[in-house]
């Protein structure tokens, strides 16, 4: 049995709340998650991250079936992604107050054991098994850039003052690269998608427990308050999907 649950704050510093999150369940062996991390002036982050999101689950919500093949599920996987880029992307030229909106996803569609994970920007998905903490994703970011190069270390990006310039996000250009991949979903596997007001604050050892914490009590608050009690400079996105 595939079970799913997320949870969003603004954060103890934000005024409002430009992520976006949908995460569904489809029988007992198929689910998915969606988490978007909106950006741009004004309303225009919440507008991005909330249209992408809406979009992807339409598509998810009429083509994604239990059984259905590999090459099925990603097919539907990008063509949904497309579609949202399309469409953020055509909103942001259309209309001024839009101009410069974008949006970060990270995705998961469990068919079976199956698991296909997409990620564009800097929201990330982890993996938990045991107490073995793997982070799925690679962050599209300028630092992750220099970090590849060799110009920078994993301690220096953290404080870096261009940590947070992304490199690629749906809705800022017609085109997009996505970075898709497969993974086994195990029976003592837990996967947290989220976006960076929660990863920016994670101690990766702390994870596994309060992943344990979370699912025992059956809410993601203790996330929540753990990002926010270390800071909550920015808004708080997670969803945690497992098999029971």
């Amino acid at each position: 049995m595939i079970k799913l649950m997320g949870a969003t704050d603004t954060g103890r510093l934000r005024e409002q709340n430009e992520d976006a999150f949908i995460c569904r369940q489809i029988g007992e062996q198929t689910g998915y998650a969606i988490v978007c991390d909106g950006m741009g002036g004004e309303n225009a982050g919440d507008v991005a991250s909330a249209t992408a999101c809406r979009l992807i689950e339409k598509f998810f919500h009429r083509d994604i079936r239990a059984g259905m093949s590999e090459g099925s599920a990603k097919a539907v996987i990008f063509s949904a992604i497309s579609a949202a880029n399309a469409k953020v992307y055509s909103m942001a030229r259309e209309n001024p107050a839009y101009h410069g909106m974008g949006t970060t996803l990270v995705l998961a569609v469990v068919v079976g054991e199956q698991m296909h994970i997409v990620n564009i920007g800097d929201s990330r998905i982890y993996m938990v098994e045991k107490r073995a903490v793997k982070q799925l994703t690679r962050d599209h970011t300028l630092v992750q850039n220099m970090i590849d190069r060799g110009e920078l270390s994993v301690e220096e990006a953290e404080h870096h003052p261009k940590k947070h310039y992304i490199t690629r996000a749906i809705g800022v250009g017609d085109t997009l690269d996505i970075d898709y991949q497969m993974y086994e979903l195990k029976k003592e596997s837990v996967v947290l998608l989220c976006t960076d007001g929660l990863s920016n604050y994670l101690k990766l050892e702390k994870l596994p427990e309060l992943l344990k914490s979370c699912i025992r009590k059956g809410s993601l608050q203790e996330l929540i308050d753990y990002a926010n009690n270390r800071g909550g400079s920015d808004n708080i996105t997670a969803v945690v999907l497992y098999r029971q």
